[in-house]
């Protein structure tokens, strides 16, 4: 990391004095925030550090091989505790993470250093590392421990590994590079397999959800004007399905096997009126700047937003109400 030499060397400090530590992964997580947090509880631990990690939502069954998988917890109460260091791990914003009030009972006198990738991120932290041209949150957390030159194990390796993997699905996204490349072979050498993590996190479904996405397929539109594709659900979809809405994980990435499409839409209509987009392109197109519109963000080339309302189809119009 060569224009992050300094900060790099300023988180190591900060984590060598700290006793307390507190790692956090955003709500509703992904392979990339638990797999970093994990990678960085393990090397936690092995410093003999007092470490937590917390996370908004429950770890999904699907990364439950994950080393220490156990030790992520949703209990509330962690934020009662003092802590000398707060690190979150792929959070775009503590809103996105879902612990922007949870923090305000945590008593003072701790530093918080921000760990990411996304471009969007305010720099939120009294220490902030944040890479946006880095495939993953697990790609800058490499970077750092490769600066730090610390003792590799495949607990570490694989926590990373499920990151990359994960948030490049499959190596197939345009956010791929050869440094992630060269990421994944030195964990592979340090202990990591790659071929059960995909196992595990990207080709782990099952006939309910296949026939979720049997409708979201059915209902694909293309906008030529605008140049999306796109599709959604709704909860009546999950209710007949008997799915709930992490089943619609993965879709936007699979559907990128349309040749003609320059923007990806899926739209996910959640709980409590409240519409989730999900943007995707291949191309030289920034999708934050869209997502911004909608009070959302993300990265370039894969963004995201919440609406108020109900999706609803009619006269061949899908409508927000």
């Amino acid at each position: 990391m060569e224009n992050h030499k300094t900060i790099s060397e300023n988180i190591r400090q900060e984590i060598n004095i700290a006793q307390n530590i507190l790692l956090i992964s955003h709500q509703k997580p992904d392979g990339d925030t638990l797999g970093s947090n994990l990678a960085l509880l393990a090397y936690l631990k092995r410093l003999g550090k007092n470490v937590f990690s917390f996370c908004l939502h429950p770890l999904p069954e699907k990364f439950s091989f994950l080393p220490n998988a156990h030790l992520i917890s949703d209990d509330h109460r962690l934020f009662t505790k003092k802590y000398d260091l707060i690190i979150t791990v792929d959070c775009a914003s503590l809103e996105y993470a879902g612990v922007d009030k949870l923090m305000t009972a945590l008593p003072q006198g701790y530093k918080l250093i921000n760990i990411d990738h996304h471009i969007t991120n305010p720099h939120f932290g009294d220490m902030n590392l944040v890479i946006p041209e880095a495939s993953s949150n697990a790609e800058v957390l490499y970077r750092l421990f490769r600066d730090w030159q610390i003792d590799w194990d495949s607990d570490i390796a694989t926590g990373l590994s499920c990151g990359m993997i994960t948030d490049t699905n499959g190596f197939t996204n345009a956010a791929t590079s050869y440094h992630c490349f060269n990421a994944i072979s030195e964990m592979t050498k340090q202990g990591a397999k790659p071929h059960r993590i995909v196992k595990n996190a990207l080709t782990n479904t099952n006939i309910a959800h296949l026939r979720l996405w049997g409708r979201a397929m059915e209902r694909l539109r293309e906008s030529k004007h605008h140049g999306i594709v796109y599709t959604w659900f709704n909860q009546e979809d999950f209710k007949e399905c008997q799915v709930d809405e992490t089943a619609t994980e993965g879709i936007i990435n699979f559907l990128h096997i349309l040749k003609d499409a320059k923007i990806l839409m899926v739209l996910t209509e959640m709980k409590n009126n409240v519409i989730k987009g999900s943007l995707r392109t291949t191309l030289n197109i920034d999708l934050t700047q869209l997502a911004k519109i909608f009070g959302g963000g993300g990265h370039k080339k894969a963004a995201g937003f919440s609406l108020s309302g109900r999706l609803v189809y009619d006269n061949n119009k899908l409508k927000i109400i």
